[in-house]
């Protein structure tokens, strides 16, 4: 219980407690410092009186490459900028974060509970993001969120489990023929429709068709290829007019590429914003409240040039070649890993990253999306350390996964007997 106590809380504090807006504004300052206080705490804890048995870290050199390399881009920041290693050390607190694909090791984490947290996670988001839609302006949140493409635009924390989920549902619907699963997608399509952002709908669209070609459990593609187009109209009719609006913002930038803002502003962080040869090798480091942050804020309010827009390209600025090393061997690891068809959502969250590799806000460098980096690598490490872990997962309810625990405990006792 204790575990699962610890996982939760560094999992809500990354999500900085979804910013409730009736939560004290100290508490969501600190949230992240309390995610890395509790992986610093526990992992001494179970070094220190830990007995599980270890799994092999299959991620140990990306991970050590990423944490070595935003160490390197402190000195960066100092030589680049003259910003003081305290404040780039605060300003890239999210990074340390990775720490916790240790601590899982260290306590040896039930997979099934992962996968649990991440289905859980996804209905509170879901249904999070409904009410503040329906109530606004009154904000239940204080994330950023703004009128535009024709819809009320939310940045609340915590996509990425919705992300997973919705992968978890699809696989679910087809095995168990379940109403409750359709009802889960269709409602995860709205959203990602209401979000107004086109590359995390294209993605999803693309990635649910390689699900339905690709996919064991359905038997008749041409019949669940006319049931997508049944749900797909009304939910095109629903939001006509975002997918009209995100439609016409396409067709405009297609027309002057190399105008687009992105391609500009890779451009210039990838040029003229560089001192030296040696900055292309360590980074800048990440700004902190200092010139170097008023610098790159002037460059976003006069040019729209921001790093958070530029994905993978706007890391590399920050944190060097280490760090894109890293985050290459971990994408390259994960997809040619050969994976159950229950445990493929894994895949193709990270197929949905690098559809989005340099055009998204940067999966790798965001808390709440290290945090998903973190658990998804251990659920790798455990299938690979042995093949039959996850057999009955999800050939229950995602949720309840009484299946899973029914069969775990006989082929426990029989291990025993034998």
């Amino acid at each position: 219980m204790l575990k699962k106590a610890i996982i939760i809380a560094i999992i809500l504090s990354s999500l900085k407690f979804y910013s409730f807006a009736f939560l004290p504004e100290v508490l969501i300052k600190v949230s992240e410092w309390l995610g890395i206080g509790l992986i610093l705490v526990f992992t001494i804890v179970y070094v220190v009186y830990g007995r599980e048995k270890p799994v092999r870290k299959n991620f140990i050199i990306p991970i050590i490459l990423i944490l070595f390399s935003v160490l390197l881009s402190m000195f960066g920041s100092y030589l680049f900028h003259d910003q003081s290693f305290a404040l780039t050390a605060y300003a890239q607190r999210a990074m340390y974060l990775y720490m916790l694909y240790f601590l899982l090791h260290l306590m040896k984490v039930e997979g099934l509970f992962i996968i649990r947290t991440f289905v859980v996670l996804a209905l509170i988001y879901m249904g999070i993001y409904i009410v503040q839609y329906v109530l606004y302006p009154i904000q239940i949140t204080t994330t950023k969120m703004f009128i535009d493409r024709g819809t009320l635009r939310i940045f609340l924390s915590g996509a990425g489990y919705l992300v997973i989920a919705y992968f978890i549902w699809l696989y679910m619907l087809f095995r168990n023929y379940r109403l409750r699963y359709a009802l889960f997608l269709l409602i995860s399509l709205g959203i990602f429709v209401m979000m107004g952002t086109r590359q995390v709908l294209a993605s999803m669209l693309l990635l649910t068709m390689l699900f339905i070609f690709q996919s064991k459990v359905i038997k008749s593609r041409l019949l669940l290829i006319v049931l997508i187009g049944f749900a797909v109209i009304p939910i095109y009719f629903l939001f006509q007019n975002i997918i009209l609006s995100m439609f016409e913002v396409t067709q405009q930038q297609s027309r002057n590429l190399e105008g687009s803002i992105r391609v500009k502003a890779a451009m210039f962080f990838l040029t003229k914003f560089y001192p030296n040869e040696l900055a292309y090798f360590i980074g800048h480091g990440n700004a902190g409240p200092s010139l170097y942050g008023l610098r790159l804020a002037r460059y976003a309010e006069e040019y729209g040039y921001y790093l958070s827009d530029i994905g993978l390209i706007g890391e590399y600025v920050e944190y060097g070649v280490m760090y894109v090393i890293g985050v290459f061997i971990i994408l390259f690891k994960v997809l040619k890993t050969s994976l159950p068809e229950n445990l493929m959502f894994i895949k193709y969250n990270f197929l949905g990253i690098l559809l989005t590799l340099v055009t998204g806000g940067g999966a790798f460098g965001s808390g709440s999306n290290i945090i998903i980096i973190c658990l998804l690598l251990y659920l790798v490490d455990l299938y690979i350390s042995d093949k039959h872990s996850f057999d009955n997962v999800l050939a229950g309810s995602a949720v309840t996964g009484k299946t899973y625990y029914l069969n775990t405990r006989v082929s426990e006792q029989l291990s025993n007997k034998s």
